[in-house]
């Protein structure tokens, strides 16, 4: 049917949604541990130990996390108003271009991120007071970017064969 999206438009955009909502139970979760050790530290003068560590590997997730559904959502920031005044042809070229630009920038950052996450992992290194092995805030810049990369593919690929899909 012509209006109606496409299964991997349907796929995608579940899949943002829950990533987007276990996300937000995570930041709750990190402002709580903020919030915990506040009160302990006035109060009564105890905090949990790594607690500070474990917020911030949750932010760090979060965030890279979130870069991958905003990909997929195509509402990073943009600077396109020479783009979007060119014909649509030349669109097309440059979304294809765009994509390929940036398939090639984030696979090169998560095959490194990979690589540093392998060295981190084998050597066996944890968090200071957490003693959490961090790999685990490390991987986070791999399986974002990895994913963005996954993404740009589908957008260079797919959406591009689709004229009209995002404005391409």
């Amino acid at each position: 049917m012509p209006g109606e999206p496409h299964f991997l438009d349907r796929s995608g955009d579940a899949v943002a949604w829950a990533v987007e909502h276990v996300l937000a139970i995570a930041l709750i979760v990190a402002v709580l541990l903020n919030v915990v050790n506040v009160v302990g530290r006035y109060l009564t003068g105890v905090t949990l130990t790594g607690g500070d560590e474990i917020e911030i590997y949750i932010l760090i997730w979060t965030a890279f996390l979130n870069a991958a559904v905003v990909s997929w959502r195509r509402s990073h920031l943009r600077m396109d108003l020479i783009v979007k005044a060119m014909p649509p042809r030349l669109q097309a070229v440059v979304a294809v271009a765009e994509a390929a630009i940036t398939v090639v920038l984030t696979a090169f950052v998560a095959w490194q991120s990979f690589l540093y996450v392998a060295r981190i992992y084998s050597l066996g290194a944890v968090s200071d007071l957490a003693r959490l092995p961090t790999w685990i805030p490390h991987g986070a810049v791999f399986v974002g970017f990895a994913l963005m990369a996954v993404i740009a593919v589908i957008n260079g690929l797919w959406r591009t064969r689709r004229p009209g899909a995002d404005g391409v």
